[in-house]
């Protein structure tokens, strides 16, 4: 017969939440663990409690991380799972999972949901060992925790400020954004220096209104949507349709 273990947990500050951030630790909780007559399984008759973690990416693929050779990877068995600890005040198994600064093999962060798409998202299974109150050895394996997002450092801020370089004093492009509660960008102002002088873009929505030093103000609206004006519009200069000049009825 085999170990009984509950759906593990990904947790933040304590608290169950869909959506991590990489600056703090996250804690992996899975408990209680028992065997089929009720007794836990604790660290006096466990043996080599693990765990692995997984992300699903866009499309329904799923790999699973390889901690070793720091890389994502088709399931697989040959992939070695991670060593979880007991928690005694807690009576669960847990392990800390660490996003900051956790790079893969190519130097990409392991953990880096993308806020547009939501994806990867992120879930961890449990492995259990023991033996019950004979010395038979039993098995068994949570089910798959619920998936989360976890966001790459600074993409938890929903408002900052930022350079093209670390040094103010030859900086060519400032930037201002706020993203809604979700951590989804809904509004940035660029202001930029390049060959042709100074730029200040406001951009919402998929639409930007461009403003330069020498004058001229670009209006681009998003796909499918317009410019509206409400009020008078009084034209002291030539009105031009595709590049050719009209006269106003």
């Amino acid at each position: 017969m085999a170990l009984i273990a509950p759906t593990p947990q990904l947790k933040q500050d304590g608290n169950n939440t869909s959506v991590l951030v990489s600056e703090k630790a996250i804690t992996l909780s899975c408990g209680p663990v028992t065997f089929p007559d009720g007794t836990s399984l604790t660290a006096l008759n466990a043996s080599k409690p693990a765990f692995l973690v997984f992300r699903q990416l866009g499309g329904g693929i799923q790999q699973v991380l390889d901690a070793a050779g720091k890389t994502w990877t088709a399931p697989s068995t040959t992939v070695a799972p991670q060593n979880l600890f007991w928690n005694d005040k807690l009576q669960a198994w847990q392990a800390i999972i660490v996003a900051m600064g956790n790079n893969d093999s190519s130097g990409i962060p392991t953990f880096a949901t993308d806020p547009l798409s939501g994806f990867p998202k992120y879930m961890a299974q449990c492995f259990f060992s023991g033996l019950d109150s004979t010395g038979t050895q039993q098995v068994g394996e949570s089910p798959l925790s619920a998936q989360v997002k976890i966001l790459a450092p600074g993409q938890n801020n929903v408002a900052g400020l930022s350079m093209d370089t670390n040094d103010p004093t030859t900086a060519k492009e400032i930037e201002i954004f706020l993203k809604d509660n979700a951590f989804i960008e809904q509004g940035r102002v660029v202001i930029s220096q390049d060959s042709a002088g100074f730029h200040v873009q406001l951009i919402a929505g998929g639409a930007s209104v461009v403003l330069s030093n020498n004058g001229q103000i670009v209006l681009s609206p998003s796909n499918s949507q317009s410019v509206q004006v409400n009020g008078d519009i009084a034209v002291s200069g030539r009105v031009l349709i595709a590049g050719i000049p009209v006269l106003a009825p």
